[in-house]
């Protein structure tokens, strides 16, 4: 039996997960995500195959039926194989002869097209956050969670990038966060516009100077805050904002705040009269984007949800537009 943090190991892989996981730590990674599932693929493996410590191809194909049975959607599907399919390559680079599931195989993740929040939306939700209460569960929820929401949208932040800001991070003085740890290993530097900054301040004030939390944002035990608590703080204030969540097949994300600042930002540089092919680096860099493309993606949800300047767009940068459809939000 193997322990790992929070996880108990029991079947006849557990000293292998084990060190995969301590191995992904090693490398920065926080890999909780994946441990999940590692954790139900341990029960299942215990459950099914208790004296097996190879990963073969019937045991890797009985998980895979599983979730098939299951009826996961392509994304969830993808998410159950992939650490199962990362444990068989670090037995096999063990020398082991370990089944490597082929993930490209399986079905493409639907596309996904972002909501791009309007400026009343906005003021409704923000407003709303502001109005939230204390909760046994976290006491200081009615701070973090008005200055949490608005730093995702005014700094384009990813919602791990947030949870995950490390106090020690924040310049205060300058106004400026340092990202570590981020979507392909990146770092990067975050200056906050005026107003943040100023709400940055007071948020320390009342929650770091009687207590200097690790994490910006810290749960009552002083880990990070979790990402189901932001995920249900954010659909009961846009209940309450009066903002539909989209229903089952469109439901908006929490990441389209990040996708909202950037259609905005571009948006503005083009009333402006901004030269885009000189703006748009600044903003490669302060999304962290490792591709253009990713970046360029944003051009072209600009010109559709804008048609006053739509046509500008198409005629002054059609080389940057790209013509593919919408993407799963995390790949931004």
């Amino acid at each position: 039996m193997a322990n790992f943090n929070d996880f108990t190991f029991i079947s006849g892989f557990a000293s292998d997960i084990e060190a995969f996981i301590k191995l992904k730590h090693g490398l920065g990674n926080i890999y909780y995500s994946p441990s999940i599932v590692l954790k139900s693929f341990d029960n299942f493996c215990y459950e099914n195959f208790k004296n097996k410590d190879i990963l073969s191809k019937d045991i890797v194909m009985a998980w895979y039926k599983l979730g098939v049975d299951k009826h996961l959607t392509p994304k969830t599907l993808r998410l159950n194989m992939t650490p199962i399919s990362h444990l068989a390559k670090y037995q096999c680079d063990k020398g082991e002869k370990a089944y490597i599931f082929p993930t490209k195989t399986l079905p493409p993740e639907k596309g996904y097209t972002p909501h791009i929040y309007s400026r009343e939306e906005l003021i409704r939700f923000f407003n709303v956050t502001d109005n939230c209460h204390i909760t046994p569960q976290n006491p200081n929820r009615h701070l973090i969670m008005p200055v949490f929401f608005r730093l995702l949208y005014s700094c384009g932040l990813r919602v791990s990038e947030a949870t995950n800001l490390l106090t020690d991070n924040v310049d205060l003085e300058s106004g400026i966060l340092k990202i570590m740890d981020s979507k392909n290993d990146g770092e990067r530097l975050v200056p906050l516009s005026k107003d943040i900054h100023e709400r940055i301040k007071k948020y320390y004030e009342l929650v770091h100077c009687n207590k200097h939390h690790k994490y910006f944002f810290p749960s009552k035990t002083d880990d990070p805050i979790k990402y189901m608590n932001i995920y249900g703080n954010f659909r009961r204030f846009l209940r309450n904002a009066e903002i539909s969540h989209g229903g089952k097949n469109h439901q908006i994300r929490i990441h389209d705040f990040r996708h909202t600042f950037a259609v905005h930002c571009l948006r503005n540089w083009v009333l402006e009269g901004r030269d885009l092919n000189t703006c748009y680096p600044y903003l490669k860099a302060y999304m962290g984007h490792t591709l253009f493309r990713y970046t360029a993606y944003y051009l072209k949800i600009t010109a559709e949800i804008y048609p006053m300047i739509g046509e500008t767009l198409e005629k002054t940068y059609p080389d940057i537009i790209p013509s593919y459809g919408g993407a799963e939000y995390e790949g931004f």
